[in-house]
């Protein structure tokens, strides 16, 4: 079982005010990080992730008040700088960043994530995004949101070209021989020579190889769009489904996916979406989670749904049912398979004043328990998954501590089990991935 952990905006989303979270650490610096970071390698995580969005959420009463009011999805700083910092401090540990398909130029990301992955040995992933919110179109220029088929037609050509750059300089093309002064095997560097619909990129990258292969695709898309582009191009998809019934039925569709595309169900691993809430009894996790939930503003869950779906949920009836708000929703084109998932699993018969009520408890798969009922949870799970992958921490959690928590009580119980790793297998993230 591999594992990962969310740090997207950790420190917000009602949790910067939490018990064991950014206490003594300076805001966005770097310490905080390379704790964090320090706690993961103590755990043998494969990675820390950091989604991305770059905007300040409107959704909610059509302003930014409520978010920067309660630091929720703000503020939200670019992690990359940041990655550094923490792979000195970890030297196994795997990074994965997000940038978007839609906003930023292949050529810009194939080359300053293979700049990132020498940098770090070997040890980063590119959660490759198409970006669904408002404000961001407008952050980068576009009056309008691309539409979602559009959005994701641009990232199957981007993502195809990226790939063509990482493989446009062999990995033995370097010969450094200082007796004959070649640096390099000019005919193991290639052009691209790529014109299509949204981009025309020459090439060749003016990069080493990888130490890695390539650095490692992420894909996160739950809708058909998404899962495909995840058959295609990814390595590790995240994914937060909330029923052991819909993470088989998720694994299932990737299989036939991945090999509708040519390749093997093993060539795309998961990590699914699972919040924890861990104790050394089971009252004892009751206890932090009634705390938690109990320091949630009443109408967090609104607010959360309402940033996530490009909604303002709360110009609507509470006793709305959720059947009522699918066409709402899908003309947004914005998550449409999480709110699938949600329909699903909440019945279309719910109202929106109670999904709202427990969204931020149960949004995701979760657990809240002793060690042992934690640890038959994620047991469960990984099994439910095929055994392909992992699990990803979800966020939702205060940090360092609660990071902490899972490292020190957790972890142990899951190497006792023959589940995870007692040390890592290799130096680069691939590698340990593919252990």
């Amino acid at each position: 079982m591999h594992l990962a952990v969310d740090c997207s905006f950790i420190h917000t989303d009602h949790l910067w005010a939490q018990p064991g979270s950014w206490v003594n650490y300076q805001y966005y610096g770097p310490d905080f990080y390379e704790d964090v970071a320090r706690i993961a390698q103590r755990g043998f995580f494969d990675m820390i992730f950091f989604g991305d969005a770059a905007e300040t959420p409107e959704n909610f009463g059509g302003n930014y008040d409520v978010p920067l009011e309660q630091g929720i999805r703000w503020p939200k700083h670019d992690m990359v700088p940041m990655i550094p910092y923490m792979a000195r401090v970890a030297p196994n540990l795997g990074f994965g960043t997000t940038m978007s398909t839609t906003y930023h130029h292949p050529f810009h990301v194939a080359r300053l994530f293979s700049s990132l992955d020498h940098v770090t040995g070997g040890r980063v992933a590119w959660n490759a995004v198409t970006s669904a919110y408002k404000n961001e179109a407008a952050n980068w220029g576009f009056d309008t949101m691309l539409p979602a088929a559009e959005r994701y037609e641009k990232a199957r050509e981007h993502m195809k070209v990226v790939r063509a750059l990482w493989d446009s300089v062999e990995a033995d093309a370097i010969i450094m021989d200082r007796e004959t002064g070649v640096f390099a095997d000019p005919s193991k560097v290639h052009l691209v020579n790529h014109s299509g619909k949204y981009f025309k990129v020459r090439g060749p990258l003016p990069c080493l190889p990888s130490p890695q292969g390539s650095p490692v695709v992420i894909q996160a898309g739950q809708s058909d769009d998404g899962m495909n582009l995840a058959a295609m191009h990814a390595d590790m998809q995240f994914v937060s489904r909330r029923t052991l019934k819909s993470i088989a039925e998720h694994r299932a569709v990737l299989d036939e996916l991945t090999v509708k595309h040519g390749r093997m169900p093993r060539d795309l691993g998961v990590f699914w979406s699972v919040r924890v809430q861990v104790g050394d009894t089971k009252e004892d996790a009751v206890r932090k989670e009634k705390r938690f939930l109990d320091s949630l503003p009443d109408n967090a869950g609104i607010i959360e749904l309402s940033f996530l779906y490009g909604t303002d949920f709360s110009k609507f009836d509470g006793k709305m049912k959720l059947r009522d708000l699918l066409d709402v929703v899908r003309e947004q084109q914005v998550h449409w398979g999480t709110f699938q998932e949600l329909v699903k699993t909440e019945g279309e018969e719910a109202t929106l004043e109670e999904v709202g009520r427990r969204y931020i408890a149960d949004r995701s798969n979760y657990v809240v328990g002793s060690i042992n009922e934690v640890a038959d949870h994620l047991e469960a799970v990984h099994e439910a998954g095929g055994r392909n992958g992992g699990i990803i921490l979800a966020k939702s959690f205060a940090a360092p501590g609660m990071l902490r928590d899972f490292t020190e009580m957790v972890v142990p119980e899951l190497q006792r089990r023959g589940l995870m790793r007692t040390k890592y297998a290799a130096t680069t993230l691939r590698g340990n991935l593919n252990s």
